[in-house]
Order: structure tokens, then C-alpha cells, then sequence
């Protein structure tokens, strides 16, 4: 029988992985209603759905109207043109926890230009204090947070690239001492892999009142 190779495995042990920390993170309750936004798949629903009492997706511009105790969002803000209208949007159909996940800035180097490469639908990664000044003005208070950084190979996330050669090439020059792209790139055995930093963040509406730090959401 075909083995599944070692850059599979290792995708779907970072995928996984990852899943597991945002669906924690999230907190989610038996009887929570969750509304995900998640693009391009639904994969976070799909990890968050065993926990909860139902899970209903929908995409940015079509939001329902009816409040949802959970709110979940991955890789939104980084695909939106309009971040602050679109956390607006979520917190208004938000009755509990809005959660978002989304890339980050943290290093040197235009990782921004690799992502939109990868996917031209991406828009812009933005700093942790841009971030939080975004859910700020969209009248969002950050009440907890979780920001790491995780390692990719890079040929599982190339696959559904448009110019999977030009991103592999500046990831390789980089190695050589080339120009940084902001992605970290190592050889892990003989593969090419990548570095993508995350945050979560776990927001409320500002007219909501604050809860101290221990005090379970009702």
C-alpha cells in the first residue's frame, strides 16, 4: 500500500496542531451557536463542531442577523479590504466571544508580497499593535490573546500557488544569502520549510462590561 509521504504527514501535523490550539483558545461551550466565516474551507467548523451545538458558516458580506454565542473567524481580517468593517460587522451578530485568527508581522522582510504570491486574494498582514488598534476602532476590547509562531513545509502550501516556482526560488535565494522575505525559510532533512507567525484573539464589544480576569463568559 502507498505510504503517504513525510511532507504530508508533516502538513497535516501542522494543520491539526493548529486547529487544536484555535478551537482551545476559542473555549467553546455544548451550548454555544457558532457563526464561522472562515474563507477557503471549513476546516475550523468542521474541528469546533464536536464541541459545540451547532455550527452555521457564512461568508463576510452575506452575515445572518440573529446573534450567535461564537463567533469564529480564520484568516478573514487578512483577506478583507475593509478590516475594520468587517470585525463591526462580527461583533454585531456577536452575543458572546468573537474569535479571530489571522497572520501576523513580526519579522523583517515583505512577508505580505509571499502571501499575496500564495494567494492573490490575500490584502495585507498587519503588526500585533496594528491589529489591535483595528478591533479598537471597530469598537472591539481584546480580552485575551495568543500569539506564537509555527514551521510549515513549504510544498503542501505551494500547491494551490499561481506562481509556486517564483515563491520557491526567493525562499531558496534566501537560504544563499538573498534578499529576506520575512518567511524564515530552513532545510528541515531535505525539505524546504517555512515560518508563519499567528494570533488569536478573543474579543467583545466595548458597551459589553468587562469581566475580571478569572470571570467565565455567560
Amino acid at each position: 500500500m502507498p505510504q503517504a509521504s513525510s511532507q504530508a504527514n508533516s502538513q497535516a501535523n501542522a494543520t491539526s496542531w493548529h486547529l487544536r490550539r484555535l478551537v482551545d483558545f476559542a473555549e467553546p461551550r455544548r451550548d454555544d451557536i457558532c457563526l464561522d466565516i472562515t474563507p477557503g474551507g471549513s476546516g475550523l467548523a468542521l474541528a469546533i463542531r464536536p464541541w459545540v451545538r451547532d455550527v452555521i458558516t457564512a461568508r463576510p458580506g452575506s452575515l445572518p442577523t440573529e446573534k450567535f454565542t461564537l463567533v469564529t473567524a480564520s484568516l478573514a481580517l487578512g483577506r478583507s479590504d475593509d478590516q475594520i468593517a468587517l470585525v463591526h460587522d462580527l461583533l454585531q451578530v456577536c452575543g458572546g466571544r468573537l474569535v479571530l485568527a489571522d497572520l501576523v508581522r513580526t519579522r523583517g522582510g515583505d512577508s505580505d508580497r509571499i502571501e499575496r504570491l500564495r494567494d492573490p486574494a490575500y490584502t495585507t498582514k498587519r503588526t500585533l499593535t496594528e491589529l489591535l488598534d483595528v478591533l479598537k476602532r471597530a469598537g472591539g476590547w481584546t480580552r485575551r490573546l495568543d500569539m506564537f509562531t509555527i514551521e510549515r513545509p513549504v510544498e503542501p502550501w505551494l500547491a494551490d500557488a499561481p506562481k509556486p516556482e517564483r515563491i520557491r526560488r526567493e525562499l531558496i535565494a534566501e537560504l544563499d544569502g538573498g534578499p529576506r522575505t520575512g518567511a524564515q525559510p530552513r532545510m528541515i532533512g531535505n525539505e524546504l520549510w517555512f515560518a508563519q507567525s499567528w494570533v488569536f484573539f478573543a474579543v467583545e464589544p466595548v458597551s459589553r462590561p468587562r469581566l475580571a480576569p478569572g470571570q467565565p463568559l455567560r
